[in-house]
């Protein structure tokens, strides 16, 4: 019996790096799809990095503010002119 109980003892300490191992797999396999599927916090990244990438484009902000500020004026003029008439 005591034969039963060394390999038992010797498998054991042998397949524990393996299970570690395994272990370590699972985790990062588990943060992996925790990642994928946590959609606010992936939505902020995007919006951050478009933040960021407009902060290195002045001019291209100035530009879409100013096609903004001509858009509102046309519709603004619009709904005065048709209340007029």
């Amino acid at each position: 019996m005591s034969e039963s109980a060394t390999n038992g003892d010797g498998a054991s300490g042998a397949a524990e790096p393996d299970i570690e191992r395994q272990r370590a797999e699972l985790a990062a396999t588990v943060g992996e799809l925790t990642d994928r599927l946590d959609v606010p916090t992936r939505v902020k990244h995007a919006a951050d990095e478009r933040v960021e990438a407009a902060r290195e484009r002045p001019d291209l902000v100035a530009l879409v503010a100013g096609a903004l500020v001509v858009t509102l004026a046309v519709v603004v003029w619009r709904r005065r002119r048709g209340s007029v008439a």
